[in-house]
């Protein structure tokens, strides 16, 4: 059984490295979108004494995207902000027990956004955004995208961590931190 799920978690893990490289990617040329943009809003408003109707609109939706293509790659990292007091002072079954809870709980929750998401996209199929003519559907898609994504990353992390009740040493671990590896802290 743990060696079938090992063979998931590699098959996921796979999967999911191919799916952050492309948030990455789309990551950096949105950034890089927002930079001119910006940029070019402040020489037009301030050298040219004219304005860019659609620049503030175009990254107000630029950020919603960025937000919820870095999410995954956050969790993917642990890069979000968490209190592991209690955890660290577990031993190690009992921690990887706590992360493929907490795991779950993301998983739930983003298969969720994701659902209300796919509706709440279907509604802006029927929107037109207010500064240039584009179909809302485009800003709101980011939101079941980076659920789904999201949804993904904390399955990997809670099947890793399902792993690791079993046997520590192969289960979800921290790379910036000592929690999983070295149990209660002193």
């Amino acid at each position: 059984m743990l060696r079938a799920i090992d063979a998931v978690v590699r098959g996921l893990a796979r999967f999911n490295d191919a799916l952050m490289a492309v948030c990455r990617h789309l990551i950096t040329f949105i950034v890089a979108a927002l930079a001119v943009i910006l940029i070019a809003a402040v020489v037009w408003r301030y050298g040219f004494d004219s304005a860019i109707s659609w620049s503030e609109e175009a990254c107000k939706y630029l950020m919603v995207w960025l937000a919820f293509l870095g999410t995954p790659i956050a969790l993917r990292n642990f890069a979000h902000i968490n209190i592991d007091l209690l955890a660290k002072a577990m031993p190690p079954r009992i921690q990887q027990l706590l992360h493929v809870v907490v795991s779950l709980i993301i998983v739930f929750t983003m298969t969720v956004v994701t659902w209300k998401g796919i509706g709440f996209t279907q509604l802006g199929m029927r929107q037109v955004a207010s500064s240039f003519n584009l179909s809302m559907m485009y800003m709101y898609v980011a939101v079941p995208i980076g659920a789904g994504l999201t949804a993904l990353v904390a399955l990997e992390h809670a099947l890793r961590a399902l792993v690791g009740v079993a046997d520590p040493a192969r289960g979800l671990h921290d790379p910036g931190g000592d929690w999983a590896q070295d149990g209660p802290v002193a």
